[in-house]
């Protein structure tokens, strides 16, 4: 098995917003910030981005990926903001 270190942006929401530290739910990763960021704001408020550093296994000649391994977590990068509303 050869591997490839990644950065993955990680957009989650907390499942206790009242908790910073509270488990949080995944709902998708990116290569870069911009896309993750983008997507915190498209979601809106409680909306996280993290950073994983770690290792992308591949498997066999084919190259497919097996699995990913964190080895580091960044949390709290970026925050979603809120939704704004246009004023008449």
């Amino acid at each position: 098995m050869r591997g490839k270190k990644e950065i993955r942006y990680i957009v989650c929401r907390l499942k206790d917003p009242d908790d910073l530290d509270s488990e949080r739910e995944t709902l998708g990763w990116h290569p870069f910030i911009e896309l993750a960021k983008s997507q915190a704001d498209r979601t809106g408020p409680g909306t996280f981005v993290d950073a994983e550093g770690g290792t992308l296994y591949f498997d066999g000649p084919s190259g497919r990926h097996t699995r990913w391994q964190v080895e580091w977590t960044n949390r709290n990068l970026y925050q979603g903001k809120n939704k704004r509303v246009r004023l008449p």
